[in-house]
């Protein structure tokens, strides 16, 4: 399963099932939606383009999914915290932030400068019309097993709903743990003296 007309093939061999090519685009776009909620991986990531703070916020890229690290440039070694929208309020927006509030489309900052970071976009979705992706490249088993969660919930095969839930969840671990792997080195983290 290398693009989406193999992977809706795959869906539809796998329930052994010829009519249900219309809604196969669907359970893959459900499959999707979960898995830009389970993932932070390095395929994700996405800079941040410096952007000056205006009235205390700025808005956040539309296909943000998440937020890995943010700082004030100038101030890269103090990444800002995570905090509620009422806190961020409370502080005001004078000086060199040191919080950030998430909310709706927009990021909220305790003070003012120019941001910059690293964000987690959504993984880009496969159609007729965008074929393939880099999650489709690289891990076809958590597109399959994904779609064919939703496929028996529409069918209400309760047995084939676990089945396929316990091997996406397996891929999308799976997914992660390479991530973890590759990201810091196949053998434990080690504290060294410099």
């Amino acid at each position: 399963m290398t693009d989406f007309a193999s992977l809706s093939s795959g869906v539809s061999l796998w329930l052994h099932r010829s009519d249900l090519a219309d809604v196969i685009p669907s359970f893959i776009s459900l499959a999707e939606e979960r898995m830009n909620r389970a993932l932070r991986v390095r395929a994700m990531e996405v800079t941040l383009s410096e952007t000056e703070i205006a009235s205390g916020s700025i808005t956040a890229p539309s296909d943000t999914v998440g937020v890995k690290s943010l700082w004030i440039v100038g101030y890269e070694r103090s990444p800002l915290k995570s905090q509620s929208f009422d806190f961020i309020k409370m502080r005001g927006t004078e000086g060199v932030p040191g919080y950030f509030a998430w909310q709706g489309d927009r990021f909220h900052f305790d003070g003012s400068g120019t941001v910059t970071g690293v964000l987690y976009e959504k993984i880009p979705s496969i159609s007729s019309a965008n074929s393939t992706n880099w999650l489709l490249t690289s891990h076809p088993s958590a597109y399959l097993h994904g779609a064919l969660v939703q496929a028996c919930i529409y069918l209400r095969d309760e047995p084939g709903i676990a089945f396929h839930e316990a091997a996406f969840a397996d891929a999308l671990s799976d997914i992660a743990n390479t991530d973890m792997r590759d990201r810091y080195g196949s053998g434990p983290l080690q504290v060294r003296a410099r």
